[in-house]
């Protein structure tokens, strides 16, 4: 005993709960009644322990097996009244004949399962899973085995059941160290990646800094044009035809107040009227926030 690490048998329970997940929505598809299968609890025990850890009342199992990088076989055992639920579905439904052939059905259908998850948790490895026999006796495992108890729930709940799914160590042991050697790649792949990305914002923002630096160098060298709005006001076209030299146009603003700085038809800032010697001025007495950034 204490083959399988504390920590492979959490991988191996994960793993379960991945590949179990895939074929519980297999198996709704396929046969229109809900099924559900949770909380998987994996422990090691020799086989005679195991199989004296499933209750005594008529059980029947399906063997299923590995073949690619490393071969083997594991068998998931289920109370024969319970799963009987699933198999008379599928009787019903003509997808079986009878008891054995729904089970190898139901057997092909975890098989596929465990295919279409297997690919993302272990992609290092050329693995594939199929069911092989209906089991009615003792699974013909001699060592011990990695023991997990699922719980599995169908029709909503209505039966709330358990069942069993044996691996012998070796086998078990290479699902799981597979599996968290994938996980620990993509870890690192993930952190190489998180890496360059920091790196590259970084080198951004430094680019930046730099481009920055030099357009406000530039910017002293560059003529531009602004104006002074003193007023503004609205006129019937036929008066502003009418008007003659010595006309007197009166604009809605006090001569106290602000006036606009104007870049490229913006107001950039607010100002007052002053007199410089014989020449006319402002004085600034506001700046717009976005003038900051009238450069680019």
């Amino acid at each position: 005993m204490g083959k399988v690490s504390p920590e492979h048998l959490d991988a191996l329970c994960e793993l379960d709960n991945i590949t179990l997940g895939a074929a519980a929505v297999r198996l709704e598809k396929s046969s229109g009644i809900q099924v559900k299968m949770i909380k998987p609890k994996a422990e090691e025990f020799s086989m005679g322990e195991a199989i004296n850890k499933i209750p005594a009342e008529e059980k029947v199992g399906i063997v299923l097996a590995y073949t690619g990088d490393y071969g083997g076989e594991m068998a998931f055992i289920f109370s024969k009244s319970d799963i009987s639920v699933l198999t008379d579905a599928l009787i019903a439904q003509g997808k079986a004949d009878n008891f054995d052939s729904a089970m190898m059905f139901i057997g092909q259908e975890i098989a596929e399962g465990i295919n279409e998850s297997l690919a993302m948790l272990i992609s290092r490895s050329n693995l594939s899973c199929s069911a092989q026999a209906v089991l009615e006796e003792r699974p013909p495992f001699e060592d011990d085995v990695v023991f997990i108890e699922i719980q599995l729930k169908l029709n909503g709940g209505q039966v709330d059941s358990r069942f069993w799914h044996l691996v012998p160590v070796e086998l078990g042991n290479k699902l799981a160290s597979d599996m968290l050697g994938e996980l620990d790649a993509q870890l690192e792949q993930f952190e190489k990646r998180a890496k360059q990305e920091k790196q590259e914002k970084k080198e951004k923002k430094e680019e930046e800094r730099q481009q920055k630096t030099e357009e406000d160098e530039l910017i002293p060298d560059i003529m531009v044009e602004v104006a002074v709005r003193l007023a503004n006001k609205k006129m019937v076209f036929q008066d502003l035809w009418d008007i003659n030299p010595g006309d007197v146009i009166e604009f809605p603003q006090y001569v106290s107040q602000p006036v606009e700085l104007v870049y490229k038809q913006k107001v950039i800032a607010m100002a007052q009227v002053v007199v410089v010697g014989e020449r006319f001025g402002v004085r600034i007495t506001e700046v717009k926030d976005y003038a900051k950034g009238i450069s680019s």
